[in-house]
């Protein structure tokens, strides 16, 4: 769906909605479906140029945390005449060894779409850390504070 065809809020919710199933999914092959090859992401402690530099991140971060599991909700999505989609909603994140501590943050999530392929080309996650300590505290050699 290229960009200029996306024009209504139900069309950008449906183009968010597929973005985050795509990310929440860590299937990297796909990751290009929805970003452009010069992306530039900025969102909590990332901020990176390019889609291989980004899907590294991912990549890394992952190993850091294994098990990691995350996914996304959207309570409203709006879009400008320039193509840019504002989504609200909220992140979740449990790790499969706990599946039942689930941290949820609000979210909002503000992409650029490349005019030419409908592609984000600039994607900023804007969502409080903080609360992710608790996950973090839960990996290996991590302690938790008492």
């Amino acid at each position: 769906m290229a960009s200029k065809e996306i024009q209504k809020p139900e069309q950008a919710e449906a183009f968010v909605a597929k973005v985050f199933g795509i990310l929440d999914s860590y299937d990297y092959t796909r990751f290009n479906e929805v970003l452009a090859a010069d992306l530039e992401y900025e969102g909590g402690l990332q901020k990176t140029s390019g889609l291989d530099s980004f899907i590294n991140d991912i990549k890394a971060s992952t190993q850091r945390m294994p098990g990691l599991k995350t996914s996304h909700s959207h309570s409203r999505t709006e879009i400008t005449g320039e193509g840019t989609i504002y989504s609200e909603g909220l992140s979740n994140a449990s790790f499969q060894s706990n599946p039942d501590k689930v941290v949820t943050v609000p979210m909002i999530g503000v992409f650029r779409l490349d005019t030419k392929d409908g592609k984000i080309k600039e994607m900023r996650i804007y969502k409080d850390r903080l609360p992710f300590l608790a996950l973090h505290q839960q990996l290996p050699g991590m302690k938790a504070n008492q």
